[in-house]
């Protein structure tokens, strides 16, 4: 007898990642999950378009033997951004899909709902992927009355801009959008192909203290607290430690991990915290061996991306 641990009994469904979804598919029978980015019902059919992270595919749900009316009419009244999940029959179309990443069409011979999301969202996707050239439309401008002038025109003309407080006041929403995936997706990136060279030009990566007994660099822009009754700061540098690492013969060390400046200056520019990238090296004969070093790290770094 089988126990439940069995992975024939612990999985009976194989996934399709919609990026994976293409010519050579096509007449097969695919399961696939993701979230309802938009739907079209008109009559006996219901166009959808189902999104999972960059990649979007087409899919039709029709009256048919297996499809009943009522089928149609409930998949077209699912909210946005709904998780579903459809076994359906890969199909070239007839006309080129314009819309999604993916270039073929799903014929959906099973519909069901995952996780329903809330019917009124506070913004849609559509409207935060939109280019905004005017950046007192988005409420990065101080707020000023032109700047909400210009916000309400914009929301009765082409479309809604979605404000900057509205986004960070619903980041789990806002994180959906495809370019604030690829800002992820470019830190991961420059992190792994950082780490990476570094590894190969043999660097041993540390991991420093961030809570520290004092200033690592001027005294005036730190973060001040309390650590067991005793006067403490968050580090603005992991500079000492790689100091002292390279003293006790490590030679080449590098660090990925938190940068804490209390610098009051309200500036894209000025982070009060950030990730940041340390190495450090010894030199044998001149400091050209570092400006090579970090010459060839960006060149690996801007190539690999």
């Amino acid at each position: 007898m089988r126990s439940q641990g069995d992975p024939e009994i612990r999985f009976t469904k194989i996934f399709t990642e919609v990026k994976n979804i293409n010519d050579s598919l096509v007449g097969q029978s695919i399961i696939v999950r993701g979230r309802l980015q938009d739907s079209k019902a008109t009559g006996k059919l219901n166009f959808i378009i189902m999104r999972q992270q960059f990649s979007t595919v087409q899919m039709t749900l029709a009256v048919s033997e297996k499809i009943s009316k009522g089928m149609v009419n409930f998949s077209g009244k699912v909210p946005r951004e709904s998780i579903i999940e459809v076994k359906a029959t890969v199909v070239a179309p007839e006309k080129p899909i314009e819309k999604c990443s993916q270039k073929v069409e799903l014929s959906i011979d099973e519909f069901w709902v995952i996780n329903r999301s809330a019917p009124m969202l506070p913004f849609q996707i559509e409207d935060a992927s939109r280019l905004v050239l005017n950046q007192a439309e988005e409420g990065l401008g101080g707020g000023d009355k032109k700047g909400d002038e210009k916000a309400e025109e914009s929301k009765e003309g082409a479309g809604s801009v979605v404000r900057q407080d509205i986004r960070l006041n619903n980041r789990v929403i806002d994180l959906r959008v495809p370019t604030n995936q690829a800002i992820f997706k470019v830190q991961a990136g420059v992190c792994k192909l950082y780490r990476e060279f570094m590894m190969g030009r043999g660097f041993t990566e540390i991991h420093s203290p961030k809570m520290i007994g004092g200033a690592s660099e001027g005294g005036a822009n730190v973060f001040k607290f309390k650590y067991f009754g005793q006067d403490a700061c968050l580090a603005q540098s992991p500079q000492l430690y790689k100091q002292m690492a390279l003293m006790g013969d490590f030679e080449r060390v590098f660090e990925i991990g938190p940068v804490f400046r209390a610098e009051d200056s309200n500036t894209p520019r000025h982070l009060c915290e950030f990730t940041g990238l340390d190495m450090e090296m010894c030199i044998k004969e001149h400091y050209f061996e570092v400006l090579d070093m970090l010459g060839d790290l960006l060149h690996h770094i801007c190539t690999g991306l």
